[in-house]
């Protein structure tokens, strides 16, 4: 087929020709943008604001190539929302916050230049109905619940960071170039945010922020240890987020995606690149010391084994980068170990963990909540103002204060009710099974798009299985995933069978086989492997 009859019917970039993917500005727009970009950043600096200077010319940059290439948009959101560059920003540049809160409507261009410009059909992934419905469900429960406005106001960031985050993504990463480049923005993300704890770590720098990318929480741990000025606390760095849990969780996503980015890869660079995102991911989430995350990767490990998605000799080198991690780390060990004391019953203390205890309070605390209010739950984001009406009747580690269910599942049952939640896991569902349906349609011919489907599921279950532990907070993380999984599974099976032909490529080289297949996604055909 022609690339001009591939143009028409609205077919791969991959397989276009550069003039009908792009269209560059003139050149007199061009040093006009770059001299307004200049401009602004020498009278930022001369007005005592750098940063906003910074953040200025950066703006006149990236308007300059969401002109040239439209898709590279996808590629900068996803770094800004990834690094939580944006709300830094805000919190401690005094950047103004409609600046932070405008970088998902970035995506509109892409989006548009897509539905419009090059009349593609709108993706419609097997997942998005049950979004819809997801955020119909919500906003049906915050209309009945106790607090309107309060409920209100988490529908609206689900609305952006959610829904509308998804929608966009999954209607800009069209092609496997595009959504290589942006799996590799999200692992140099993990390798600066990891490399900057380690840094902070290493020289005990815990007093500086650096930039607002390596917080401290207030959190510390024992080291067992004892100077003559006391006990030897070790602080629990909190990473770009501000808080331990989440800075794992994010962090800890990456690193299922940066092992299998790096099996794939056919040459020395782009193996050790990806292998060292995910050392430098890893090392972010021990720095942390959250047990969750801990129980949430043994957990990923055991159901890949279970299901034949690890091989033998990756969970050998998988086992020996977490051995090599607690030689590093020895603290990280110890703390796992007294949550396993603590289920067992043996403490050295002689009683249980109180953390461990409180959350079991806050997660039976939610069930009895969903008890009382079955079907929509208590509305979006009201959870925890029910949590001390109901947490008395538990009564084993009370807080005297509002407290989330620190759990994903009853979080989800208490503030949604079993429509919400059915819901819900029908979305996991339904993303795990088009990636399933990717990594076995092309495990033999395509390996490398086999491991990129096989990565991105695994992080995905990361996430289910740290959130065991965790409530849904910080959801535009989760959101973004799901929409890169989405895209990638609507990628996977729309490929033609030409490309199941061509020589298969590594994942990090430049793609030459077309990413998206001819036929619109309303009709694709369902195959199976």
């Amino acid at each position: 087929m022609s690339a001009e009859s591939l143009a028409a019917r609205g077919g791969p970039a991959d397989v276009m020709p550069a003039a009908s993917r792009t269209r560059r500005p003139p050149a007199a727009l061009i040093v006009l943008l770059v001299a307004v970009a200049l401009a602004g950043t020498i009278g930022a600096i001369g007005g005592g604001n750098p940063v906003l200077g910074i953040v200025s010319a950066g703006a006149v940059l990236l308007a300059l190539t969401m002109a040239i290439r439209p898709d590279y948009t996808a590629l900068v959101v996803v770094g800004v929302l990834y690094s939580n560059a944006a709300v830094i920003a805000v919190q401690f540049h005094g950047v103004p916050y409609i600046a932070a809160a405008g970088v998902p409507f970035l995506l509109v261009v892409p989006v548009g230049y897509e539905l419009i410009v090059r009349r593609r059909p709108i993706v419609v992934t097997s997942a998005f109905p049950l979004i819809s419905l997801f955020l119909l469900i919500q906003i049906v429960s915050a209309l009945l619940a106790d607090d309107v406005a309060s409920s209100a106001g988490d529908v609206e960031i689900f609305v952006v960071e959610g829904i509308g985050l998804y929608f966009m993504l999954t209607n800009t990463i069209r092609s496997l170039d595009t959504l290589r480049r942006v799996v590799w923005v999200l692992l140099a993300v993990g390798v600066f945010i990891g490399l900057l704890s380690a840094y902070q770590d290493a020289t005990k720098t815990y007093d500086n922020d650096y930039w607002g990318f390596a917080q401290m929480s207030q959190a510390t741990l024992d080291t067992g240890t004892t100077t003559l000025s006391g006990a030897t606390l070790q602080p629990r760095l909190a990473g770009p987020i501000g808080e331990t849990n989440r800075y794992a969780q994010i962090m800890l996503m990456l690193v299922p995606l940066g092992l299998f980015w790096a099996v794939s890869a056919r040459s020395r660079i782009p193996r050790l690149a990806a292998f060292a995102a995910a050392g430098a991911a890893s090392i972010g989430v021990a720095l942390t010391f959250s047990r969750g995350a801990a129980v949430g990767f043994f957990l990923v490990l055991v159901i890949m084994v279970v299901l034949g998605y690890i091989k033998p000799i990756q969970l050998f080198v998988v086992s020996l980068g977490i051995a090599l991690l607690l030689v590093a780390f020895p603290q990280y060990g110890s703390r796992v170990g007294s949550l396993v004391g603590t289920v067992t019953g043996d403490t050295a203390s002689g009683s249980p963990d109180n953390a461990v205890l409180s959350r079991a309070t806050e997660a039976i605390t939610a069930v009895l909540v969903f008890a009382d209010h079955p079907i929509l739950g208590v509305g979006p984001g009201r959870f925890p103002s029910y949590y001390r009406l109901y947490a008395d009747d538990v009564g084993i580690a009370v807080k005297q204060r509002d407290r989330e269910a620190h759990d994903l599942y009853v979080g989800i049952l208490a503030e949604d009710g079993i429509v919400g939640f059915v819901a819900f896991m029908g979305i996991l569902a339904l993303t795990l099974r088009d990636l399933i349906r990717v990594r076995r349609r092309w495990l033999k011919s395509r390996p490398d798009i086999a491991a990129m489907a096989t990565g991105l599921m695994l992080s995905i279950v990361t996430y289910m299985t740290t959130g065991l532990f965790l409530h849904l907070s910080y959801a535009r993380y989760f959101w973004l995933m799901l929409a890169l999984a989405g895209a990638a599974a609507h990628i996977g099976l729309e490929l033609t069978e030409e490309a199941r032909r061509s020589k298969a490529q590594p994942i990090h080289a430049p793609a030459a086989a077309p990413a998206l297949g001819a036929v619109p996604y309303l009709r694709r055909t369902g195959q199976r492997a």
